[in-house]
């Protein structure tokens, strides 16, 4: 037979997703629609009242009588008495995705890990079983005080450790397996007199890894013991700064939705499932790495974080942010108050609770923003100042110049100080000349000279409202009309990115850069104010803008003395400057 590859994720992925899991399992068992499952005789246990469950959406199976589950490969393996490897070889041919060859080495290599994956799958069975038997009742009484239904309970396979210290060494043992093989899989460790359980008392949270391949556990106590989550150590299937418990269930969600929802524990995950919200992962209460960025960068464009609303939430979020955007990732922050958590939030709030938190997230840069200004009393000069170091500390590391004068805006209205005042000192810091009060002024005589009139720049504030203004116009264009009626063009724009979104919209036509602006307005949170509020003090923007343009070429023409065309000019300047007024 050909080597067999340590195959790629990428490549494992292409085939499971060519594979409906409904079709395959049909081959062997007669199923019959019940809801949004199917259900049958179970294929690996004799029954008369069917127990076997296959769930299309999720591409997953599972045995209510015997305890088998898993996706597609599992069942493939499982029926045909095959390898991992040899399972997804099988199905890539019978798809015609052709299989690619490793050496023997990298065979041997996957097959010691084929080895643990199925060991911790048989543990993962042994514990599902444990919970649901007459030893489980203090963990099922855990999951009812925490709002887990026996459902839940079930569709995210939670199981118990027995409070024993060789119960899991007894079962594996009885199905032969070897316990050299479990110490590498990080369920058996050493103990005085021989091999004990790593995990005794515990309420078990099974770990899969994006394919849905049991992978390791995360363990809550139920006594006194510590600490309170224990996870598998670090083995040839497991570690924590690459894998993302939940990704096996959610990823078809994220990939729909082009959105992640990240949170730090197995419970704020299955509570937020739980009220709807179905594109979830959990990073394992570890830190954010670069490698879950780039796992989740597969699946969509989008991140929300939503972690814990304590201090050591706060910082777990900023570096998690910072990790996310590094890889290209839009990322928004749903924040809590101090002392909550998604998951308490989920259970008190319900669906449509979460649901509106969620859109209320903020743009990162927003929420680190405002997340220095509440650092400090800013009533106060002291504050203020401290504050503001802080502020160009953050802005002047923002590497996109059109970025950096977006947020500096936005930081100088949060801060209640001017915007020139702060884009200087950001650009102190970078180390861009400062222009002279005395040159500047030249270079306005200059101007003026040259009969030029200098584009506008944008006030703080202006281009939020600019941006709030399109915001709703991509949400609901019949008000383009409106806009339209009121004289507004796409000159009234003042920034070139939502000139190009206005002119998009107006003119019907397709435009690659404006089509990613827009797309990046679209999903930010709802706007804070309504459209009326918006639209008002946009055409209040508009109307400063046009007074202070006319203003400055009636300055321009005042001296002039060339005759009568310079009249008709200021004669034009001025009727235009009072209908300004007049209509307003």
């Amino acid at each position: 037979m050909m080597g067999i590859a340590r195959f790629s994720d990428q490549w494992i992925e292409q085939v499971r997703s060519a594979v409906d899991i409904l079709e395959v399992i049909g081959r062997r068992v007669e199923l019959r629609q019940t809801g949004k499952n199917y259900v049958g005789l179970c294929p690996f246990h004799s029954e008369k009242t069917p127990s076997f469950t296959v769930n299309p959406e999720k591409q997953f199976y599972h045995c209510f009588g015997c305890g088998r589950g898993g996706n597609v490969f599992n069942f493939v393996m499982a029926a045909e008495n095959l390898s991992f490897p040899e399972a997804v070889v099988k199905l890539a041919q019978e798809k015609g995705i052709p299989v690619p060859e490793l050496s023997p080495r990298d065979q041997r290599r996957e097959q010691e890990r084929e080895q643990l994956r199925q060991i911790n799958q048989m543990a993962a069975r042994y514990f599902y079983r444990n919970l649901r038997s007459p030893a489980g009742a203090q963990a099922q009484a855990y999951l009812d005080s925490r709002g887990i239904s026996k459902e839940l309970a079930r569709d995210f396979f939670l199981g118990y450790a027995l409070d024993a210290w060789d119960g899991l060494v007894a079962f594996l043992q009885s199905q032969g397996v070897d316990l050299k093989a479990a110490q590498a899989a990080g369920l058996v460790t050493q103990g005085k007199n021989g091999p004990i359980d790593r995990f005794r008392a515990r309420l078990m949270f099974p770990i899969c890894d994006h394919l849905g391949r049991f992978v390791g556990f995360g363990g809550r106590s139920l006594t006194d013991a510590h600490p309170k989550y224990l996870n598998t150590g670090q083995t040839a299937v497991f570690n924590k700064g690459q894998i993302l418990y939940g990704l096996n269930w959610s990823k078809e969600e994220i990939k729909a939705l082009d959105q992640v929802i990240i949170v730090e524990g197995y419970t704020d995950l299955i509570s937020l499932f739980a009220a709807g919200q179905r594109n979830v992962v959990a990073s394992l209460g570890t830190a954010f790495t670069s490698a879950h960025a780039h796992l989740l960068k597969r699946f969509c464009s989008q991140a929300v974080i939503a972690f814990d609303g304590d201090t050591a939430g706060q910082r777990a979020a900023w570096r998690g942010m910072e990790v996310l955007h590094a890889a290209g990732l839009q990322v928004r922050v749903a924040s809590l108050p101090a002392g909550q958590d998604p998951d308490t939030f989920a259970r008190s709030r319900g669906a449509e609770g979460v649901a509106a938190w969620l859109d209320r997230a903020q743009p990162f840069r927003e929420y680190q923003i405002d997340r220095i200004i509440s650092q400090h009393d800013v009533e106060t000069r002291e504050g203020k100042l401290a504050a503001s170091t802080e502020l160009v500390t953050l802005l002047a590391q923002l590497t996109s110049a059109v970025e950096r004068d977006e947020y500096v805006r936005y930081a100088a209205e949060r801060l209640g100080v001017r915007e020139e005042s702060l884009a200087a000192e950001v650009q102190q810091q970078l180390g861009i000349p400062r222009v002279s009060r005395v040159q500047n002024r030249r270079n306005v005589r200059s101007e003026a000279k040259r009969r030029v009139v200098p584009r506008l720049r944008l006030a703080a504030g202006e281009e939020l409202r600019e941006r709030e203004v399109l915001r709703y116009l991509l949400q609901k264009p019949d008000l383009l009309k409106v806009v339209q009626q009121r004289g507004v063009t796409a000159e009234d724009f003042q920034h070139p990115e939502y000139r190009r979104v206005f002119i998009s919209l107006s003119e019907s036509v397709s435009d690659e850069q404006g089509t990613a602006v827009a797309s990046r307005l679209l999903s930010l949170p709802a706007p804070a104010a309504s459209w009326d509020e918006c639209f008002t003090s946009f055409l209040a923007d508009l109307k400063r803008r046009r007074l202070r343009k006319i203003e400055e070429k009636l300055s321009l023409l005042e001296n002039d003395r060339k005759g009568f065309d310079v009249r008709m000019e200021l004669y034009r300047l001025l009727k235009e400057y009072y209908g300004i007024h007049r209509d307003s």
